[in-house]
């Protein structure tokens, strides 16, 4: 398998939560796991015999799906490189070249400060040793406290609906009781409202990622949305609204808090704001 294809793989299981080592193309043990864990929650789309197949043949079938997630006809999900699925990694490619940022996006670097020693997101077994089980639809949730904010939000996919509470894990409660208390003191209501920082789109959520398989870190209520409809998913720095010089120190609140900023560090989903690092 050529290593591009490795090195693309590694990084979109990277993104989902289930890779943390180098991008570098080779297929080891490390890329192996994470390739087996992503096909694990996928075992329904998978022919039956599966675990059999050799570590080779297993990333090539991730790689099939992926396309299939695409909307790429990568043929049926079995595991071999054939003419059908060489052409659908080349469309891929093509289709991931059109959504990278440019190498010079940054013209910064967010901070490495982890005041409340929040853990990494990958693996998230280290997720699970500080806040404990993720939450469960209709099952098991995880401590939450509602954190008071100091000024009334609307919710996002209702505008009409407002709270002044944000449900977040307990050990979160406090820092984000902070954030928004130097929010409100250094912008104000008015300026609050002219940025869409009353826009509130969600915290506690017990679901899988986006485009993913792995749980998403508001699965554990540690994680923030702001603003979607102008922070969605694949846009990017200069599309995104949360990108603009007027929040930088509304970052800054976050980062000195430990929390990170997916935009800020991977340059999509802005939205979000997550106590886990990457």
């Amino acid at each position: 398998m050529i290593a591009a294809a490795v090195r693309r793989i590694q990084a979109r299981l990277e993104t989902l939560g289930h890779y943390g080592g180098e991008i570098d193309g080779r297929c080891g043990p490390r890329t192996n796991g994470a390739v087996d864990a992503a096909l694990e929650d996928r075992d329904a789309e998978l022919p039956s015999g599966w675990r059999n197949w050799s570590e080779k043949r297993r990333t090539v079938a991730y790689l099939q799906l992926w396309c299939h997630e695409e909307g790429i006809d990568a043929g049926p999900v079995d595991g071999w490189w054939g003419p059908q699925t060489d052409f659908a990694y080349g469309a891929l490619a093509e289709t991931l070249e059109t959504r990278r940022p440019p190498a010079n996006w940054r013209d910064f670097e967010p901070p490495r400060l982890n005041p409340n020693a929040w853990p990494s997101q990958s693996p998230q077994s280290e997720i699970e040793a500080v806040f404990g089980p993720r939450g469960v639809r209709d099952g098991f949730t995880p401590p939450l406290r509602r954190v008071e904010c100091p000024w009334k939000l609307k919710v996002a996919w209702n505008m009409k609906a407002t709270t002044r509470r944000i449900t977040i894990h307990e050990a979160c409660a406090d820092s984000l009781g902070r954030i928004l208390a130097n929010a409100w003191d250094h912008y104000g209501g008015p300026e609050i409202e002219r940025l869409r920082l009353d826009l509130y789109g969600g915290s506690y959520n017990p679901r899988k990622m986006r485009r993913g398989s792995r749980w998403s870190t508001h699965s554990w209520g540690i994680a923030i949305d702001w603003d979607p409809a102008h922070n969605q998913l694949d846009w990017g720095r200069g599309q995104a609204s949360l990108d603009g010089p007027d929040y930088e120190d509304w970052w800054r609140f976050w980062e000195e808090e430990g929390w990170v900023s997916l935009g800020r560090h991977r340059n999509f989903d802005w939205m979000h704001v997550q106590a886990a690092r990457l």
